[in-house]
């Protein structure tokens, strides 16, 4: 049996690790695309990855560039979609400049904030709100992911499709036997990647978290990209290795408030409305964020 079909028998709620990572280690010959970002030439758009995180009570604002990074290890207690307790990794999300249409979605902090506030995923919230803190991290020096997309679906937004079709040319050059497999597990991993999980079922992330996790241990790359779930796919999330922030640099700081509205057709209205910002300082461990002038 192709371990791609044992994969799917596993109750994950048993938390196999051993065995998934059997199986993960026995996918056979993979021909993955890779996403990379580049260092921008002076003077042009620099490519960055905006990081979204929840603002609580305990900490209204944040001032320091170490708390709107990773989750150090000793924190990271729990699976999510593409790190483990042992491999914490860095979030982002990042959109295609080029592709989107800049009236559609100006900001990847769409994404963002639909991956990580409670007020947009739950359905049972009907009005709220909260605060959440965008950072923007320049890309300074090559990064390289793992692209997990399916390449024989359509996707609704173009830049997906139009990703997934260079993938299938990309294919079309393999061995025969090795696009076989390649698809079949594409097909397989991409699920797992894209698929929804409710609250407190952490071990439904346990096949993508360790893939990532033998994928990152075992090679040079430094990460993963794949479609942002909580957003249909209208834009991508990334999942950085620690060991790669050296190629990012926080620059900017944006604090928002997410507020939750019903219509009168009960259809939920969403707004962000900026608080606070700054600009970071190159080496700085800390910043001080400064009202935005209404």
């Amino acid at each position: 049996m192709h371990a791609i079909d044992q994969l799917k028998e596993l109750d994950l709620s048993e938390y196999p690790i051993a065995e998934l990572d059997r199986l993960l280690t026995s996918l056979g010959p993979l021909g993955i695309m890779l996403t990379d970002y580049h260092k921008t030439p002076e003077g042009q758009y620099s490519k960055e990855i905006e990081r979204a995180v929840n603002n609580t009570k305990e900490e209204p604002e944040f001032s320091t560039v170490s708390r709107i990074s990773y989750k150090p290890a000793k924190f990271n207690s729990n699976y999510l979609r593409a790190s483990t307790p042992k491999n914490t990794m860095f979030y982002g999300a990042v959109i295609s400049e080029e592709d989107f249409d800049k009236e559609e979605m100006k900001y990847p902090r769409i994404v963002g904030a639909s991956e990580i506030s409670s007020l947009m995923r739950n359905s049972d919230v009907i009005e709220g709100w909260s605060r959440l803190t965008f950072g923007n991290w320049e890309v300074t020096e090559d990064i390289s992911l793992a692209t997990i997309i399916d390449p024989t679906i359509d996707y609704e937004h173009p830049y997906l499709n139009s990703l997934k079709n260079k993938y299938v040319e990309f294919l079309n050059e393999m061995p025969e036997d090795v696009r076989e497999n390649t698809v079949k597990c594409l097909k397989f991993l991409s699920a797992e990647f894209s698929k929804y999980v409710s609250g407190g079922n952490n071990h439904e992330y346990l096949i993508s978290a360790k893939f990532t996790e033998i994928f990152t241990k075992t090679s040079t790359y430094d990460g993963v990209v794949y479609p942002s779930v909580q957003s249909k796919g209208y834009g991508l999330c990334v999942a950085i290795h620690p060991r790669a922030m050296s190629k990012l640099k926080l620059t900017k700081v944006l604090q928002c408030k997410l507020t939750k509205t019903v219509r009168e057709d009960g259809e939920n209205d969403f707004q962000l409305l900026n608080e606070k910002h700054c600009l970071v300082e190159d080496g700085a461990e800390t910043f001080e964020l400064k009202e935005i002038e209404k």
